[in-house]
């Protein structure tokens, strides 16, 4: 009776934790050695919260 041969065991994908935890490194790496990446990315943050706010107060004003 022969038995079954095992192959190695193949790499899994990386789990969601995995690959957030490792892009936020990537990230703040980024943002403190590149400072122009820098300006433009919390210029745009700051422009997301900004329009956030300007359209949750325009949906506010509509509903009265």
């Amino acid at each position: 009776m022969a038995t079954a041969a095992t192959t190695p065991a193949t790499p899994s994908a990386k789990s969601r934790r995995t690959l957030r935890t490792e892009g936020r490194k990537k990230r703040n790496l980024k943002l403190s050695t590149d400072k122009e990446f820098a300006k433009t990315y919390f210029a745009a943050k700051s422009k997301r919260s900004t329009e956030k706010k300007s359209a949750f107060r325009k949906k506010k004003n509509r509903k009265k």
